[in-house]
């Protein structure tokens, strides 16, 4: 790795830091080059404005996170069982990432998950371009299990799962339920998984 992208990675990571805790209106430049080391003049040469550093940042960290889910969803497919599709993309950030130069897959997961609670003119473009194709590859192969579901029911199915997958990730110390975090989280997540696939089944059979 060169000094530059060294220099890059450096910023980069104070980002995921930063905006996973403050969120981007919270989180100033001076704050991002002081967690990396580095002046204000670095980063507008790497990148530009915050807005820049966010989105190329999230666009940088999308393309780990869908190389290693789409790698586990391509295996699991084999399998022809929904369970393991499931569990194979939400376990994947956890069980397979390989480059922390940046983030480690729980701070990425982190960092997607505040990515829903800012502007979608702010995430938007790098959303489209970087992340949702590889995600809707992962839920139109868990649907082709489902064929009879409505539209409706599964969408809100999405939404439950989703819920309760960050709440196993992401919340480090308490969960929302005020609770003490899970330490194993892939054995969670394999329990999650099995519990997704009956309440899928259970709202498949509706729409028959």
């Amino acid at each position: 790795m060169s000094k530059s992208d060294e220099t890059k990675a450096q910023i980069m990571r104070a980002a995921v830091q930063l905006f996973s805790r403050m969120g981007f209106e919270g989180t100033g430049l001076r704050a991002i080059a002081d967690a990396a080391g580095v002046n204000q003049g670095l980063i507008r040469y790497h990148f530009g404005l915050k807005a820049d550093v966010y989105r190329d940042t999230l666009a940088y960290v999308s393309e780990q996170y869908n190389a290693v889910c789409l790698e586990a969803l391509a295996e699991a497919r084999g399998s022809g069982s929904a369970e393991d599709i499931i569990y194979a993309w939400l376990a994947a950030p956890i069980s397979r990432w390989r480059d922390a130069s940046v983030a480690s897959g729980e701070e990425v997961l982190i960092f997607l998950n505040r990515m829903g609670y800012e502007a979608p003119e702010l995430t938007r473009g790098v959303y489209e371009s970087h992340y949702s194709f590889a995600i809707r590859e992962w839920q139109e192969a868990v649907r082709a299990h489902f064929p009879a579901m409505r539209a409706g029911d599964w969408y809100w199915c999405l939404t439950s799962l989703r819920g309760m997958y960050f709440n196993i990730v992401v919340h480090n110390d308490f969960t929302l339920w005020g609770l003490p975090s899970i330490q194993d989280r892939e054995a969670a997540i394999y329990r999650l998984a099995q519990d997704a696939v009956h309440l899928l089944q259970v709202y498949s059979q509706r729409g028959e």
